[in-house]
C-alpha cells in the first residue's frame, strides 16, 4: 500500500509541476509585452564598449567583436545571440522591419510592432523547425536575434530589448 501512495504522490507533483510551467503562447506573448514595456520605458545605460560601439549587457552576457564591424556576438549559459548594428539607421528606422517582412521565408508565429514619435521597433518570433524558434528585437537600426528551443523565450526577449536599445555609437 505504502509504494502506490508513493506512485501515486510523485505522479500527482509531476502533473502539478507540468502544469505551473508557461506554455510556448505564454512565453511569447509575455516575451512581447516585456520587449514592448522595455521598448517604451527608460533606456539602460550602457555597461560595456566593444568596437565602436557602446552597450548595455544583462548579468550573464559576454560580447564578441568580429571581423564585421556591423556583428557582435553576444553568449549567455552558451546560448549565442548575434548583435547587429547599422550605424547609417537612426532610431525611427524601419528598414530592417521591411527586410525582415520581404524576406521571411519561416511561419511568423507573433510579430508586433513598436513606434513612438522618435523611434521604431519590432519584435518576433519565428518558427525555425520542429524543436526551435527563431527570436528577433529591433530598435532603428540594432538587431538582436537567437535561436531557442522554447524555453525561457519570454526573459530572452525582455534581455535582448534591453541590449537592443542601449546600443550607442
Amino acid at each position: 500500500m505504502k509504494n502506490w501512495m508513493l506512485i501515486l504522490t510523485a505522479l500527482l507533483s509531476i502533473f502539478i509541476l507540468a502544469a505551473c510551467g508557461k506554455s510556448l503562447e505564454e512565453q511569447i506573448d509575455t516575451g512581447i509585452e516585456s520587449a514592448k514595456a522595455t521598448f517604451e520605458g527608460e533606456i539602460q545605460e550602457p555597461n560595456t564598449t566593444v568596437g565602436k560601439i557602446n552597450v548595455f549587457l544583462p548579468s550573464g552576457y559576454t560580447i564578441e567583436e568580429s571581423e564585421d564591424e556591423s556583428n557582435y556576438l553576444l553568449k549567455k549559459d552558451g546560448k549565442e545571440f548575434i548583435l547587429f548594428v547599422n550605424e547609417n539607421e537612426g532610431k525611427d528606422s524601419k528598414l530592417l522591419y521591411d527586410l525582415f517582412k520581404e524576406n521571411t521565408g519561416k511561419e511568423i508565429i507573433k510579430e508586433e510592432t513598436i513606434e513612438n514619435e522618435e523611434e521604431f521597433g519590432f519584435t518576433a518570433v519565428l518558427k525555425n523547425d520542429e524543436n526551435s524558434y527563431e527570436l528577433i528585437v529591433n530598435s532603428g537600426g540594432v538587431k538582436v536575434s537567437t535561436l531557442s528551443d522554447g524555453h525561457n523565450i519570454d526573459s530572452k526577449l525582455e534581455e535582448m530589448m534591453q541590449i537592443a536599445r542601449s546600443v550607442n555609437l
